[in-house]
């Protein structure tokens, strides 16, 4: 993963905790970067080393840090340089997650190995959708739950989650139904 999603729990951890919570995390995580290079390819493995630590410095479950991180992933990725491509595809909640491959293949044109995953919203019935998440990635369906929650309040919708299926050995991607509330 690039440094940015490193760069990212840095800063949620800075902002959730403090400094010395972060050198905590680092060490449990085996992690010798203090910082990350936004622009830098890293190996996944950091980015699952240091969930894996903050599980066990919060002692909270690794799908909920990943949740939590998610939804502060929205804001913290809007305040980057990369924060108006977000805002390209619209003001809503729909136009948004429409908009993820579109956001995504403009951000790759400045990273160049990124290997972003996919998402396709079907409509299933009246305000019921369906978002099909596709990733080389294991592990990070918590974290795209969690991003579904702060672009629902980034945009001021209300909504209701379930994962419907899980990425595994029969099925190539993970599905959420969303129903919008509101």
């Amino acid at each position: 993963m690039y440094g940015m999603v490193n760069e990212g729990i840095r800063t949620f951890i800075l902002k959730h905790h403090d400094e010395e919570a972060w050198q905590a995390v680092c060490k449990k995580a085996s992690v010798n970067d203090q910082q990350f290079d936004s622009m830098t390819s890293y190996d996944d493995a950091i980015t699952y080393r240091l969930a894996g630590a903050i599980s066990e410095h919060t002692g909270l479950s690794v799908d909920k840090v990943m949740t939590e991180f998610g939804s502060y992933w929205v804001d913290y990725a809007g305040a980057s340089e990369f924060g108006n491509l977000m805002k390209l595809a619209g003001d809503s909640f729909l136009e948004r997650l429409n908009g993820l491959d579109a956001m995504h293949a403009r951000i790759q044109r400045s990273m160049p190995n990124l290997k972003p995953p996919s998402f396709k919203t079907e409509e299933v019935g009246d305000r019921t959708y369906r978002l099909h998440y596709f990733s080389h990635r294991t592990g990070l369906d918590s974290m795209v739950l969690g991003l579904l929650h702060g672009l629902a309040d980034e945009t001021g919708a209300k909504i209701q989650v379930e994962q419907v299926a899980e990425k595994s050995d029969t099925t190539d991607h993970s599905i959420f139904e969303i129903i919008l509330l509101s």
